[in-house]
């Protein structure tokens, strides 16, 4: 047998050994490469147990059901050691977003406690942005939202947003200008003028309606300010980095 044949093997037995014993111990015994075999009828039984340069394990005597149940705990990740790292990232970041704010710990980790089916990834993620931003999200001054494809998204408010503009340095005035083409009885688009002290240009954002608006019932009371407030939102982005 090959010496590159022998390595596989040996290192697929290795990998096997490392598994509970008790799903393991009939698979230690594993005959050698059997892509390799001059036996044609272990040859037969294997003859798709190998795909792309990666080995499946296929066992002697039609036991498949075994195989998959060993593949899963040879190939599943553990995960314990990555929640217990969301976790201790979460609340030493609560902790200092809660000190920055001037809140109650217990406060934010009641109203975090209360987002059930909010991603640890995503939660994190507010409080970096919270704390970077000087923002707080029990004022809903930032917060996270889903998509249609099931992915989250942190962002800053509209009062967040008025809140970064006042307190800024720079800050030299907003203006707004809409379009005068009507859809639904509102303006196509809005656009948002963000002026700066230390910028010779202003910066300007247009959102349109038939893009920005949603089946959320705010947006059916309320879509002229729900589409005026979106301008507000991305301009700030654009023109607050510090």
């Amino acid at each position: 047998m090959r010496p590159s044949v022998k390595k596989r093997t040996s290192q697929l037995k290795d990998l096997i050994s490392q598994v509970d014993k008790t799903e393991a111990n009939s698979l230690l015994n594993l005959v050698e490469d059997l892509l390799d075999s001059d036996q044609p009828e272990l040859m037969a039984e294997t003859k798709n147990s190998y795909s792309s340069g990666s080995y499946r394990i296929q066992m002697p005597g039609n036991r498949y059901e075994e195989q998959k149940s060993l593949q899963a705990l040879v190939s599943k990740p553990d995960l314990s050691q990555s929640i217990a790292l969301f976790e201790r990232l979460i609340a030493k970041e609560l902790e200092s977003v809660a000190t920055q704010l001037g809140i109650e710990n217990e406060e934010l980790q009641a109203w975090i406690d209360l987002q059930i089916e909010v991603p640890a990834k995503t939660i994190l993620n507010l409080l970096r942005t919270a704390k970077e931003m000087g923002l707080d999200p029990l004022r809903e001054e930032v917060g996270f939202t889903q998509y249609e494809d099931g992915n989250w998204q942190v962002y800053i408010t509209v009062d967040g947003a008025i809140k970064l503009l006042n307190r800024h340095t720079a800050f030299d005035g907003i203006t707004f200008n809409q379009s005068e083409n009507l859809i639904e009885g509102i303006p196509e688009w809005i656009e948002c003028t963000i002026h700066r002290k230390d910028q010779s240009c202003p910066t300007t954002i247009r959102e349109y309606y038939l893009e920005a608006r949603s089946e959320q019932t705010i947006w059916q009371k309320m879509p002229r300010r729900m589409l005026r407030n979106r301008a507000i939102q991305q301009c700030v982005r654009l023109i607050i980095s510090n």
